[in-house]
């Protein structure tokens, strides 16, 4: 089945005065529509229909937007501190939701006309890892759902913890299982491949780790590898990742780098990595032959080109965003 086309590029930007939502062709980067009047826009989610977005703003409201226009179209409390990340689960009922700070899990009903609904369910997490000052707590930091199973995983940066989620029919997430990720390593984003593998940055450890279901259908930690060349000792925070043609390709904030990772192999191996062209890579997305690449420091997006052989050329700047954020290609 071919994918739908994409009619837009959707940015999330945290500017001096607040959030903003910005909405550009995909084919000029000419802005159609800017939303603002947010607290702030750290990450965004789009209902399967593509007629909704969602926004967390990372103070703590999650924002419904609809089109034509883009409009605010309803608030709600995000279920905790900072909310970071959240997504639509497949059945496009409910969207879930990671709050970093208070390290909740919440639930949100999706209303007939799209809008989000109060909170119908929360989940509290505790622990706690080796890495002073980023570990001292649980963190929650990102949700993708198993197109497979059905279920949500949430990374635990703070606690190097995945915690597998069902979601019923009334929301409730219920824990299938909690997995312990290599020590100090602090997940951070994770991706699910084609053939059912789950890749995770590791924002602490500077690495992508790799799982797969055993026999019991439990994920099992099996690999790591380093997401740079080598380590000159500049301080290194790797933030999304994405798949690319038998590669990850993964942004080191810090290095300013993106990491391009083979994972066709029997081993996963470091085989590029490329300037972003700009400052502290916060998010990426790939439209189609490109690697596009929200710059959160240096108030541009980038797009690199993907060769044949899935490595990325030199980075072109396509567009001017205060605190570009996070990039979602919308389709019809």
């Amino acid at each position: 089945m071919s994918r739908a086309p994409v009619t837009a590029i959707v940015v999330a930007s945290e500017g001096p005065d607040g959030g903003a939502v910005i909405v550009f062709d995909p084919a000029t980067w000419e802005p159609r529509h800017e939303t603002d009047g947010m607290a702030g826009a750290l990450a965004l989610a789009a209902h399967p229909s593509g007629r909704a977005l969602y926004v967390a703003d990372g103070v703590g409201e999650l924002v419904s937007l609809g089109g034509p226009g883009w409009d605010v179209l309803g608030r709600q409390p995000s279920g905790g501190n900072l909310p970071c990340a959240l997504n639509v689960d497949p059945s496009g009922r409910f969207v879930v939701t990671a709050n970093y700070l208070s390290a909740d899990l919440a639930v949100h009903p999706i209303g007939a006309d799209l809008t989000l609904g109060a909170l119908v369910a929360e989940r509290h997490h505790e622990g706690s890892g080796p890495v002073a000052g980023r570990q001292d707590t649980a963190h929650l930091h990102h949700v993708a759902f198993d197109p497979a199973h059905g279920t949500a995983v949430v990374t635990d940066l703070g606690g190097d913890r995945l915690y597998e989620y069902a979601i019923d029919v009334e929301g409730r997430p219920d824990v299938v299982d909690e997995v312990a990720t290599p020590s100090g390593s602090g997940p951070r984003h994770s991706v699910f491949g084609a053939n059912g593998e789950l890749f995770v940055s590791g924002e602490l450890s500077s690495t992508l780790s790799r799982y797969r279901r055993d026999d019991t259908g439990r994920l099992r930690w099996i690999e790591a590898v380093p997401t740079r060349e080598t380590d000159d000792g500049t301080e290194n925070y790797p933030s999304e990742l994405v798949l690319g043609p038998g590669v990850v390709y993964l942004a080191n904030r810090g290095r300013d780098t993106i990491a391009v990772i083979d994972v066709t192999g029997p081993r996963l191996e470091l085989v590029q990595e490329q300037p972003c062209g700009g400052a502290f890579p916060q998010h990426l997305a790939v439209l189609g032959d490109q690697l596009l690449c929200a710059n959160r420091q240096s108030d541009t997006i980038t797009a690199l080109p993907i060769d044949d052989t899935a490595r990325l050329g030199a980075p072109v700047a396509v567009a001017e965003v205060t605190g570009p954020c996070w990039i979602l290609p919308l389709c019809a």
